[in-house]
C-alpha cells in the first residue's frame, strides 16, 4: 500500500496556483498595453488623417502609393484599408469624347490654312526621302512645302542643316492641316540650327514600345528662335524636348496653338510630359491644347508641360490643360509646372539653385487633374501666377526655399499651400474653395455653368473688373485685350464657349458613346 505525502502534494499545488496567479496578470498587463498601444496608434492615424489639407480619399491614395513605392511589403496589407477609402471620391469626367481631328476650340484646328504671303525659295515634297533631303539641305529662308499624305520616317533622329535668319527663318508647312501626317519614332527631328518654324502638320508617334517614342522634337543647342504653331503632336512621350547643349541655349522659342495628346497612357517608366523644357530662356508656350499625358509605368507622374534647368523669364498663357479626358487613369498627372520633378543642381544652367526664375502663369484652363495639384512651383524663383481657372485639381504648391511666388486673381478648388520652405510673397483676390472632406466634391460646379463639360460661364457675380487696378497688359483665355484686374481667366461675364469647342455641331456626349 502506497502512502502520498499530503503537505508536498498541496506545496506544489500551491506554487502552481501561484504561478498561474502571476501568468494571468502578466497576460492582463500584457493585453492591457498592446491594446492601449493599438488604441493610442489609431488615435494618431486618426488624427493626422483628420488634420492633413487632404480630403480623405485623396489621402488614402496618396498614403498608399507612398507606401507601395517605400515600404511594398506592408502596401499589401494597408490596401485593403486605404482602397476602399479612395473609392469615397466623387468622380468627375469630361463629358464629351474629344477627336482632335474635328476640334475647333483652343489648340490646333484642322483645316485651318496658314497663309504665307511672301515665298522666298520654296520646295514641294510628296515623300519620306524627299521631306529628309529637304531638311538637310535647307538655306537661308527656304520654305519647304509637304504636299497631302503620309510621311513615315523610319530613321530614329533626323538632323535639320542651314540656319535660318531672323528676317529669313526656314518655314515647314502644309497648306492645311489635316493634309501631311508625319510619323515618326525615337529621338524624331533634331533641331540644332536657328529660325526654324513648322506650320500646320501632324505628327505621330509611330511605335510598337512606348519607350521608342520619345520625341517628335528636340531641340537643342544652336536651335533658338524656334516656333511651332496649329500642329497635332500624337503619341510621344515629350513631343518637344527642348535643353542646351556644350554650354549653347535655345532661347526665346514659340509653341502656340497646337494640340497634344496620347491615345492610350504610355507604357514607358521614361519622363511622360508633352512639352519638357531645361536650360532655355525666354519661351512663350500660348493657346495650346494639351490632354491625355497619362504615365502608366514607373513612378506614374506626368505634367502637361514645365520649365526647369535654371532657366529663366518663360510664360504659359491661355493653354487648356486637361490631364484626363478621353482617358481616365489613377497615375498622378499634374497640368503646369515650373521645377517639374527636379534635376541636380549640376546640370542646371549657369549652376543657379532654382529651377526656373522669373516664369509666368496666366489665363490657363487647367481642369480633371484629381489626384494632385494643377499648378506645382519646384524652386520655382520669382514667379508670378495669376489669372488661371484650376477645376478638379488639388489647388496650387509652392515648393522649397528657393521657391517665391505671388499669386493673384486665380479661382480654384483644393489649397493653395507653402511646402518644404516655399514662400509666397503675395496671395491676392483668389478664390479658393475646399474640397469636401469625406468625397472630395468639387465645389466650384457652385460658381460656373457646367464646367465638367467646359463651359465655364459664371452663376453668380462672382465676376469683377476692378477699373482703379492695372496689371501688365495681357491677353485672355478668350483673347480679349486687357490691363484691367480681373477674377478668373478671362474679362468679360460672356464665356467664350468656342475656344471649348461647345459651338461645334460635330460635338458628341462621351457617355452615350461608351454606353452604346
Amino acid at each position: 500500500m502506497k502512502y502520498v505525502n499530503l503537505s508536498k502534494t498541496r506545496g506544489n499545488m500551491h506554487l502552481i496556483t501561484l504561478k498561474n496567479s502571476k501568468l494571468k496578470w502578466y497576460f492582463l498587463l500584457v493585453g492591457v498595453g498592446i491594446h492601449l498601444a493599438f488604441f493610442t496608434a489609431i488615435f494618431q492615424v486618426c488624427n493626422y488623417i483628420i488634420s492633413s489639407p487632404l480630403p480623405l480619399p485623396v489621402f488614402a491614395q496618396k498614403t498608399q502609393e507612398n507606401m507601395e513605392k517605400n515600404y511594398p511589403s506592408i502596401a499589401i496589407l494597408t490596401a485593403s484599408i486605404l482602397k476602399p477609402l479612395m473609392l469615397l471620391k466623387e468622380d468627375v469626367e469630361y463629358g464629351y469624347l474629344i477627336d482632335p481631328l474635328k476640334w475647333q476650340g483652343v489648340g490646333a484646328n484642322v483645316g485651318e490654312t496658314k497663309v504665307i504671303e511672301k515665298y522666298n525659295t520654296i520646295i514641294q515634297v510628296s515623300t519620306s526621302s524627299g521631306l529628309i533631303s529637304a531638311l538637310v539641305s535647307a538655306q537661308a529662308g527656304q520654305f519647304i512645302e509637304l504636299l497631302p499624305g503620309l510621311y513615315k520616317i523610319n530613321k530614329s533622329r533626323v538632323h535639320i542643316d542651314g540656319k535660318g535668319l531672323e528676317s529669313s527663318p526656314n518655314i515647314v508647312f502644309s497648306k492645311t492641316l489635316g493634309d501631311a501626317v508625319i510619323e515618326l519614332q525615337g529621338e524624331g527631328i533634331v533641331v540644332d540650327k536657328p529660325y526654324w518654324q513648322f506650320h500646320n502638320l501632324h505628327f505621330k508617334g509611330s511605335c510598337k514600345k512606348h519607350s521608342s517614342c520619345e520625341h517628335a522634337f528636340h531641340v537643342v543647342g544652336e536651335g533658338g528662335n524656334v516656333m511651332f504653331s496649329n500642329n497635332i503632336f500624337q503619341d510621344f512621350n515629350a513631343a518637344i524636348k527642348v535643353n542646351g547643349l556644350k554650354g549653347v541655349y535655345p532661347d526665346q522659342g514659340r509653341i502656340i496653338h497646337n494640340t497634344f495628346f496620347n491615345t492610350t497612357a504610355r507604357q514607358t517608366k521614361n519622363p511622360v510630359t508633352p512639352i519638357d523644357l531645361m536650360h532655355a530662356d525666354r519661351w512663350q508656350v500660348s493657346e495650346n491644347f494639351i490632354f491625355d499625358f497619362v504615365k502608366a509605368k514607373g513612378n506614374k507622374i506626368s505634367y502637361g508641360a514645365f520649365f526647369k534647368g535654371g532657366s529663366n523669364k518663360g510664360i504659359f498663357s491661355s493653354n487648356l490643360i486637361m490631364c484626363n479626358a478621353n482617358l481616365k487613369s489613377e497615375s498622378v498627372a499634374i497640368g503646369l509646372s515650373l521645377g517639374g520633378g527636379g534635376s541636380p543642381v549640376k546640370w542646371h544652367r549657369n549652376g543657379h539653385e532654382y529651377e526656373h526664375s522669373g516664369g509666368v502663369i496666366r489665363n490657363n484652363i487647367i481642369m480633371n487633374c484629381p489626384h494632385d495639384v494643377g499648378i506645382y512651383l519646384n524652386k520655382a524663383k520669382n514667379t508670378i501666377v495669376h489669372n488661371n481657372i484650376l477645376y478638379n485639381t488639388m489647388g496650387i504648391d509652392v515648393r522649397f526655399k528657393e521657391g517665391t511666388a505671388k499669386l493673384l486673381h486665380n479661382v480654384l478648388s483644393g489649397k493653395i499651400e507653402e511646402r518644404n520652405g516655399g514662400v509666397i510673397l503675395q496671395n491676392s483676390d483668389n478664390i479658393v474653395l475646399s474640397r469636401s472632406w469625406l468625397r472630395a466634391s468639387e465645389p466650384l460646379n457652385e460658381l460656373f455653368k457646367a464646367p465638367a463639360n467646359g463651359d465655364f460661364t459664371w452663376r453668380k457675380n462672382y465676376h469683377y473688373v476692378d477699373t482703379d487696378r492695372t496689371q501688365e497688359f495681357s491677353v485672355d483665355f478668350c483673347g480679349n485685350k486687357t490691363n484691367k484686374a480681373y477674377i478668373g481667366a478671362f474679362l468679360s461675364t460672356r464665356f467664350c464657349k468656342d475656344k471649348m469647342n461647345l459651338n461645334n455641331t460635330e460635338l458628341q456626349y462621351k457617355f452615350a458613346i461608351e454606353h452604346k
